[in-house]
């Protein structure tokens, strides 16, 4: 019984620190909308999140992700934080930069501020980094994606809570009622904060899921401002109109650990109501 037990522990060890981290799946989300006609059937805005670059996750992960995001033929990139998990031990800028200009949206490629990105003397290298793979980087900012038939989606991205300074006043300078407004945050649980506002959609990581979702239970551990926003697809109650899609992420952060969340890549397909 005991020699049984055992080899259960060092099966869910294995899996854990092993197998989960290097798997990658695509979840697909449907999300509809009346604020907006658009051009076509749907957008196809691909979302990723929590890379970690690092010694559990390399460039050569780095570039099997991209080809598995360019494979799915998103008009628009989201990435929601978190590219390097330690800038003072990280070397590959040129590799990541080379790696990451290789993926292809024609609505853009937009990305937000996480904490390890400002994190180590980060902010500085996470922004030439984004910059030179044609990323836009949205502090506390936006930016109107005007379609072909006159329709507007806004894209908003807010500073990282933690070692950034969040202006949410300043971030929606410009928000219209009548536009579809997608706000980036890498912290999910900042969505409380937005309930006012004509908010569309949140994307957001940070959490990981916890790393570890125990069933039946949840995640054991999570991070600040990751606390009630751990994974998955919210209506975020007392809002106007905003629903938060929280990606699990795609690297580890201070334990090389996933058990129940495989790294993640989100496919959201934005349409019109069919009622």
């Amino acid at each position: 019984m005991l020699f049984t037990l055992v080899l259960i522990i060092l099966g869910f060890y294995i899996y854990a620190a092993y197998i989960e981290p290097e798997l990658l799946i695509v979840k697909t989300k449907y999300i509809q909308t009346e604020q907006i006609q658009l051009n076509g059937d749907q957008i196809r805005i691909v979302q990723f999140s929590d890379v970690h670059l690092g010694e559990d996750y390399t460039i050569s992960h780095l570039n099997r992700l991209v080809d598995k995001i360019n494979s799915l033929n998103p008009e628009m990139i989201i990435f929601t934080g978190d590219l390097i998990d330690n800038h003072k031990l990280f070397e590959e800028r040129e590799e990541t930069i080379e790696c990451l200009s290789r993926l292809k949206a024609p609505l853009g490629k937009y990305a937000v501020y996480g904490n390890h990105d400002h994190g180590g003397n980060g902010t500085k290298r996470y922004a030439s980094i984004m910059e030179a793979a044609q990323f836009r980087l949205l502090k506390n900012e936006g930016e109107k994606i005007i379609l072909d038939n006159g329709e507007v989606i806004h894209v908003i991205g807010i500073d990282d809570i933690f070692f950034g300074k969040v202006d949410i006043e300043k971030a929606l300078e410009g928000i219209d009622e009548d536009n579809y407004n997608l706000l980036i945050a890498h912290e999910p649980d900042l969505a409380d904060r937005f309930t006012k506002y004509p908010i569309d959609l949140q994307l957001s990581g940070h959490s990981h899921g916890g790393q570890v979702w125990i069933p039946f239970i949840g995640a054991p551990f999570t991070p600040r401002y990751g606390e009630k926003y751990i994974r998955g697809f919210y209506e975020v109650e007392g809002s106007l109109r905003m629903k938060l899609y929280v990606n699990t992420g795609i690297g580890t952060s201070q334990l090389r650990y996933r058990f129940f969340n495989i790294p993640e890549i989100t496919l959201i397909m934005l349409e019109n109501s069919t009622e």
